[in-house]
């Protein structure tokens, strides 16, 4: 009866003393709502009842959102193979938490951390697969098609055939490999339990030529398909079930991926190259190309774009960066402008993944900073610190000393409300 009330019933029994279990279902959706994801999956171990209510919640109401949370830090510290052990999170306010109950996919030794992307994590297993899996979720991992179905495979194997023992890749040794070819994995929603099977995923890749390719997929295809339109991508990212690739020539690909159906290039926006102010040797101000070390494509929820350009340096006080928004003009053209802010929004940079923090995220985070740049620094002994960088005023800070990491480290999103079974 119990169970009953907590998922669908709007009656309560009337007793003395109340039954928390019996909580109909719409205060408890209420409740829920007010609640972070962190927050929610303690509830789930109170009771049956509420346990089956967050489950029929998440199922039946798909537009359902709990309080956002801001990124968190995955760090791999202590290490007993080429793999990686998983440490935990580190928070934008340098807050370490342990994770507890490891996936066995994070520290075993047979599989290799890719990138991430919407709380997600990208892996290649021993077994020649790719799958995704969600650290801090007890759901199943999503397996991708069989690495021998990828594009150019052949060419990324010859270059670099890893040893096989009966037909098992032994991965020890060749991380670092993996990692330089497949680049960056977007993936065009969070999976959840109604639309796990349908997700795009976008692979940039390169076979050792420095030209960057596209790979889509879905876990539920039989194999890879190259998105043969352009060799030359700097960055991908994806926003609504839209994925945006920029090209070399700084133009950028817009690619639908609407109802599950097959991806299809939408737009190419033309933008050039963007333009810095600088002075001459004769203290002539001039416009020229950026010259960053770093590109990141960063798309915002309504229908802006930004491109921030980082010129990295060995000392992390003097590290700059240059922010641009794509910019259209009334005769049809487009170009990227450089801007002097990015509003009350903040971008966090990775390697493989950048974010968009939100206002709204803000709201219920205080401390943190808007307008601002979050990134990892790297010094010559391979130490890490958390920076942050602030657009209008042009100051860094030091938010935290991370130490020696040996392993990649990934910026994770909020993971989605519920991806069990």
């Amino acid at each position: 009866m119990a169970d009953k009330l907590a998922i669908g019933s709007n009656k309560t029994e009337h007793s003395t003393r109340a039954n928390w279990s019996q909580l109909p279902i719409d205060p408890f959706q209420l409740i829920l709502s007010k609640l972070s994801v962190r927050n929610i999956k303690p509830l789930e171990a109170v009771c049956r009842p509420w346990l089956k209510a967050i489950k029929y919640i998440s199922a039946s109401s798909p537009s359902f959102a709990c309080l956002p949370e801001l990124p968190r830090l995955l760090l791999f510290r202590d290490e007993d193979n080429d793999g990686g052990r998983l440490s935990g999170f580190c928070s934008l306010k340098g807050k370490f938490y342990s994770l507890m109950n490891i996936p066995k996919e994070l520290g075993d030794g047979y599989t290799i951390c890719i990138g991430s992307s919407h709380g997600w994590l990208l892996f290649l297993t021993n077994k020649k697969r790719l799958l995704l899996l969600n650290p801090a979720s007890a759901a199943a991992p999503l397996l991708l098609p069989p690495l021998n179905t990828f594009p150019d495979i052949d060419s990324i194997m010859y270059q670099y055939p890893p040893m096989e023992d009966s037909g098992i890749f032994l991965l020890k040794g060749t991380c670092g490999y993996w990692r330089k070819w497949m680049r960056k994995v977007v993936l065009s929603s969070p999976p959840t339990c109604s639309n796990k099977n349908s997700i795009g995923v976008l692979l940039m890749y390169n076979v050792g030529d420095g030209r960057n390719r596209l790979a889509f997929c879905t876990p539920a295809d039989n194999k890879w398909t190259k998105l043969d339109e352009h060799e030359r991508y700097l960055d991908v990212t994806s926003d609504c079930h839209r994925f945006y690739a920029l090209r070399e020539d700084y133009s950028v690909e817009v690619w639908g991926f609407p109802n599950s159906s097959a991806i299809k290039k939408l737009e190419t926006i033309p933008a050039g190259a963007p333009m810095v102010a600088k002075l001459d040797y004769n203290f002539q101000l001039y416009m020229d190309k950026t010259d960053a070390t770093d590109l990141f494509l960063v798309k915002t929820g309504a229908s802006d774009l930004f491109l921030v350009a980082m010129v990295d340096s060995s000392a992390w006080e003097t590290v700059r960066f240059d922010v641009y928004k794509l910019e259209y003009n009334p005769d049809g053209t487009s170009r990227w402008r450089r801007v002097e802010s990015i509003g009350k929004y903040a971008v966090v940079l990775g390697s493989n993944h950048s974010i968009l923090i939100s206002p709204q995220e803000f709201d219920h985070a205080p401390g943190y900073h808007e307008n601002s740049i979050y990134f990892l620094h790297a010094s010559p002994s391979f130490s890490y610190d958390l920076i942050v960088y602030n657009v209008r005023e042009i100051e860094l800070k030091k938010v935290c000393y991370l130490g020696l990491l040996k392993q990649p480290a990934y910026w994770l999103e909020r993971y989605p409300f519920s991806t069990s079974d």
